[in-house]
């Protein structure tokens, strides 16, 4: 019988991490069976494949003002939700489970600490104590060294291997998380997560592609492109509003624009085709999506989301690298950003190389301990 893995995912923004999850998912799955368990945002696409099972959890999202949760679609006390969220993880809890995988904790979702680790209890008491992986970002949010010591302390008494999405001849890990070299054996570079290279590349088009990504921000960069398509008539400017930009909104863009050269749509299907056919990207620099446009080789332009420094920084180390063109709040002046493209498409593409393998990377290495712990067992 095929090794079963828990894989446990929970998004607050926008969709990256599950993007991210579902692409090392992939990888497992002609070798392991996985049962998904996922909260965040509805992507609308239905998880059904064979060896993989699905539970989507109540929605809960983190509001940026109040710093609290909500859920954006159920009038229920929170409390009351974490409770159908307990019970239906267990009621979907198929045992044996040979290895369990966790996205980003515990360097990050600290506040479903109780959820997760009562998902790890369940496990180790049913099937004893199978390892635990977790899988992270290369950058996180600068946080006090004491805050960096409850987390060390928390790989060194739950997780087997710390799987980093990343180059570290790009970022190091202890650039934005200093106890890294204390984790030891226990960190695991695997290299960037993205799709596979295309099989075939299309001719590309006199179009700047304008991205703002999965989730509800960055509208400030639709209308700078806006402006700025009516000072480049020679380019097609299609702007893809994100997952959760409302119809009222997208009206009101659309009653924005002063030029002929301006598409705007609320989901681009085929993103990938479309990036590879544009002459460049202007985007909200999502690791996902820099991943994307490097794959494509499209010169890109990243303005990153104002309110966290996790994106600033990965853009700001892809610039330094020459991967990337970083864009800040004064580049979104029209003149400004006109300038910025025009700079984008006449410099010459970077040579450098990055690890992108961080997918079948990550599988191979679970599927490795998992085979060693077993054969021990």
């Amino acid at each position: 019988m095929k090794p079963r893995i828990l894989y446990y995912c929970q998004s607050l923004v926008g969709i990256g991490h599950l993007s991210c999850s579902l692409r090392i998912i992939q990888e497992l799955l002609p070798h392991c069976d996985v049962d998904l368990v996922y909260g965040g945002l509805d992507t609308g696409t239905p998880l059904v494949q064979p060896g993989l099972r699905s539970l989507r959890l109540a929605t809960l999202l983190h509001d940026e003002d109040s710093g609290e949760f909500f859920a954006p679609d159920d009038l229920r006390p929170i409390t009351e939700i974490w409770v159908d969220r307990a019970q239906a993880i267990a009621g979907f809890l198929r045992m044996p489970y040979q290895g369990i995988v966790v996205e980003f904790y515990p360097f990050g979702r600290r506040r479903f600490k109780d959820e997760i680790l009562g998902l790890v209890r369940a496990v180790h008491a049913a099937c004893g104590a199978v390892p635990v992986f977790s899988s992270v970002r290369e950058v996180l949010v600068p946080r006090p060294v004491e805050n960096e010591r409850r987390m060390l302390a928390s790989v060194k008494k739950h997780i087997h291997t710390v799987f980093v999405r990343g180059d570290p001849d790009v970022i190091r890990f202890d650039e934005t998380f200093s106890l890294a070299p204390e984790l030891g054996d226990k960190l695991c570079y695997t290299g960037y997560i993205s799709p596979p290279p295309p099989a075939r590349r299309p001719a590309r088009k006199q179009q700047v592609l304008v991205s703002q990504g999965g989730g509800n921000v960055g509208r400030e960069l639709l209308v700078a492109a806006i402006g700025t398509a009516a000072l480049m008539p020679q380019l097609h400017f299609l702007l893809a509003c994100g997952s959760r930009t409302l119809p009222e909104e997208i009206e009101s863009l659309r009653a924005q624009v002063r030029s002929a050269n301006v598409e705007i749509v609320p989901f681009l299907a085929d993103f990938m085709r479309h990036l590879m056919e544009s002459a460049a990207s202007i985007s909200m620099g999502g690791d996902n999506t820099l991943l994307d446009v490097l794959r494509a080789r499209t010169p890109g332009l990243a303005y990153p989301y104002q309110d966290n420094p996790e994106q600033g920084i990965r853009i700001r180390k892809f610039a330094e690298k020459g991967l990337m063109h970083e864009l800040g709040p004064a580049d979104l002046q029209p003149e400004r950003l006109k300038a910025r493209i025009e700079q984008a498409l006449q410099a010459p593409y970077p040579t450098q190389t990055v690890r992108m393998n961080g997918a079948r990377e990550t599988a191979d290495r679970i599927r490795a301990t998992i085979a060693q712990t077993t054969a021990a067992a």
